[in-house]
């Protein structure tokens, strides 16, 4: 089951990995060749991803409060939630899943 996704530009590049978050019940995505990003590291699975450092997301002024901060790490496939997250998943850790329709 592939977990992430390729996230490519009109040059057919792939320039990041998209992932379903259950936290923010929202898309997350890791960009690869952005400047002002981390240089994060990918395992290269596409069903049990591991990503480092830590995915951290933040957007104090949404209107939608589990969506304000959103910080976990990414390894072999599992979410693991950090508990500084504003949604209900904070302090846990679960499987990834396939993006939904």
């Amino acid at each position: 089951m592939r977990v992430i996704n390729e996230v490519v530009n009109n040059n057919r590049e792939v320039i990041g990995y998209s992932m379903h978050c259950p936290g923010c019940d929202h898309m997350h995505i890791v960009w690869t060749n952005r400047p002002d990003a981390p240089q994060w590291k990918w395992n290269g699975s596409f069903e049990k991803p591991t990503f480092s450092p830590s995915l951290l997301l933040t957007a104090p002024d949404h209107g939608d409060p589990k969506r304000r901060r959103c910080h976990s790490f990414i390894r072999e496939g599992r979410w693991e939630f950090l508990s500084d997250c504003t949604h209900n998943m904070a302090g846990k850790t679960v499987n990834m899943v396939e993006e939904p329709e």
